[in-house]
């Protein structure tokens, strides 16, 4: 097994290994959209459904990853894969291998990937599974502050 760690660094987030900075993901503010660039590349990063259960990393030429507990792609040979997201946690398996992503319980924290076995374009696809997370994390913050706000309005009486 593997680990990689994500970090947030000067506006972006640095998936790091044992050899060096490998790959980084930026995102805005509502994390709607996103940009991950690794060695191989730059791809648009975004979720195709309103609960951001389900992401997409594309490039000119089409989708590279798709994340989606209905149906998944990733690159590379293998089987079928599988997209399990959670609260703070995800797992992504195909065959016998794993990617699983554990978000920590504040933002801006390291985030952890295990990675078992051999995946191809291993950073695009972490970093898309990282996205995918915390955008959902983002989008229940954003939630909360509008029901606090909500909440907060005219007295009536």
């Amino acid at each position: 097994m593997t680990t990689l760690t994500v970090r947030k660094h000067d506006g972006a987030f640095v998936l790091d290994s044992a050899a060096g900075p490998r790959a980084w993901l930026r995102t805005g503010w509502t994390w709607r959209c996103a940009e991950i660039r690794t060695g191989t590349g730059l791809w648009t990063v975004g979720p195709t459904d309103r609960r951001r259960i389900a992401v997409t990393a594309r490039a000119e030429h089409g989708v590279a990853v798709r994340l989606d507990p209905r149906g998944s792609h990733v690159p590379g040979p293998g089987g079928m894969v599988r997209w399990a997201p959670g609260h703070r946690c995800g797992e992504l398996v195909r065959d016998e291998h794993r990617l699983a992503v554990r978000l920590t319980g504040r933002p801006g924290g390291a985030i952890r990937v295990d990675v078992t076995g051999e995946w191809a374009e291993v950073e695009l696809v972490a970093l898309t599974a990282c996205f995918a997370l915390m955008s959902r994390r983002r989008q229940r913050t954003l939630i909360m502050m509008a029901v606090i706000g909500g909440a907060g309005g005219a007295p009536t009486g």
